[in-house]
């Protein structure tokens, strides 16, 4: 006979360490905030070399915050994060993103340009060598990516 006892406290025991949205929560005076900050589908057209060719990207980012009180920056900002995302999506083919190090290639540009619009923007020194841009994103996560 099946009890279901074991079933709900191993619920409840997911329930207190996630919290209600799934994510690990923060639990440095974030009042419980999660420090990953979901964005909204975004689609879009996609670089072509020929010309010819219409391709499109649809994809779902998380960012993972460095500090969660940093969700209020990311909202607040939303509309020029998403427009600066689009910027950055289409100015790569469907062929760059086919390969692995086109992806993550994509999400270190994605991270760049959230950070620049809530922190501080990339520079390059004086050598000529690239310094990425600084603030709460810690890290870019495709939760959806889909070319056609």
């Amino acid at each position: 006979m099946f009890n279901p006892i074991p079933a709900l406290r191993a619920a409840a025991l997911a329930l207190c360490l996630l919290g209600p949205t799934g994510y690990a929560t923060a639990n440095e005076g974030g009042g419980g905030v999660s420090d990953i900050v979901p964005l909204e589908a975004i689609t879009t057209n996609l670089a072509s070399k020929t010309g010819k060719e219409s391709r499109f990207i649809q994809l779902v980012i998380a960012l993972r915050l460095s500090d969660p009180k940093a969700a209020a920056a990311i909202t607040a900002y939303m509309p020029q994060i998403r427009h600066d995302i689009l910027l950055v999506l289409s100015s790569h083919t469907g062929e760059d993103l086919k390969l692995t190090s086109g992806r993550e290639t994509l999400v270190d540009e994605i991270r760049d340009a959230v950070n620049s619009v809530v922190g501080a923007p990339a520079r390059t020194d004086k050598k000529g060598k690239r310094i990425a841009a600084e603030g709460p994103v810690k890290q870019v996560f495709f939760t959806s990516f889909i070319v056609q």
